[in-house]
């Protein structure tokens, strides 16, 4: 893999206290302070006060003042105090690698379309963006580019190690959707369960990509959107069905990205020209 050459920091305990105080503090701060919150009556009773648009974006974008705050830190450290290379959060790798990530994103989703076009199709409206593109881009910058991808390439934890902690609060920090919250606690268990593992193959995913967030933030908005826009269980197949065709959008990314390596950088390019 081909990631920034950032100076091992074992034998520099400040430095990586600092840095992890940051990193996690800011990470734990966009998942629990939204919880908090939304668990107190006059915040609940407030909020239902705001402009519906609003309600869906406050949380987003809290936590994308937090990224942009914890990057800026966390980069003058790297580079002005402790002379190391800057991170990549995986946005700026070049328009070409950004559209072809993009678009494998989108491509690896297709069985989820396919099979949406013989199901029964939801009422939507313009509140579908809320669902599938801002937390396809929100959640993906949040978890992956700045958590999990700053506790691997600055605070050099291991790739499972990360995945695993970041999986895991992503999964808990859905509790506070409406929709989770109202099922049953065996449900509820289950879908958190299958969002941390999501979240831990995204993180994975990101990685073996060359740490390009594109295709794991087109893969993840346009799964979103075919859920919500289908009924993928009202097929002949039932939940069989809707879960071969998730199963199948994922084999797909690892098919092109692990396989294929078609994300991998050109040979001439060097890791210290990844950056953003």
């Amino acid at each position: 893999m081909n990631e920034p050459n950032l100076e091992q920091m074992e034998g520099h305990p400040k430095k990586k206290l600092w840095l992890s105080l940051i990193i996690f503090g800011l990470f734990i701060a966009g998942i629990v302070i939204p919880m908090i919150l939304n668990n107190q009556t006059w915040y609940r009773a407030e909020r239902a006060s705001w402009p519906r648009d609003l309600q869906y974006i406050v949380h987003p974008a809290f936590r994308m003042v937090l990224v942009l705050i914890g990057w800026g830190l966390v980069s003058y450290l790297c580079t002005q105090r402790y002379n190391q290379n800057r991170p990549t959060m995986g946005l700026l790798v070049g328009w070409k690698q950004g559209f072809k990530g993009a678009l494998i994103g989108f491509l690896c989703s297709i069985p989820m379309l396919l099979l949406g076009l013989i199901c029964t199709k939801n009422v939507v409206n313009h509140e579908l963006i809320y669902s599938t593109l801002l937390p396809g881009f929100t959640e993906e910058v949040f978890y992956r580019a700045f958590a999990f991808g700053l506790m691997m390439q600055v605070l050099r934890f291991k790739l499972w190690t990360s995945a695993i902690l970041t999986g895991v609060l992503f999964g808990l920090a859905h509790l506070i959707s409406a929709s989770v919250r109202s099922q049953p606690l065996g449900d509820a268990i289950g879908w958190i369960g299958m969002i941390a593992l999501g979240g831990l193959f995204y993180a994975w995913l990101y990685e073996r990509a060359n740490w390009n967030l594109w295709i794991v933030i087109l893969l993840h908005a346009s799964m979103n959107l075919w859920w919500d826009l289908f009924d993928l269980t009202s097929s002949s197949m039932g939940n069989w069905g809707a879960t071969i065709s998730r199963i199948l959008a994922v084999g797909l990314a690892i098919y092109f990205v692990v396989f294929r390596g078609v994300l991998r950088p050109p040979t001439h390019a060097s890791a210290s020209t990844i950056d953003g």
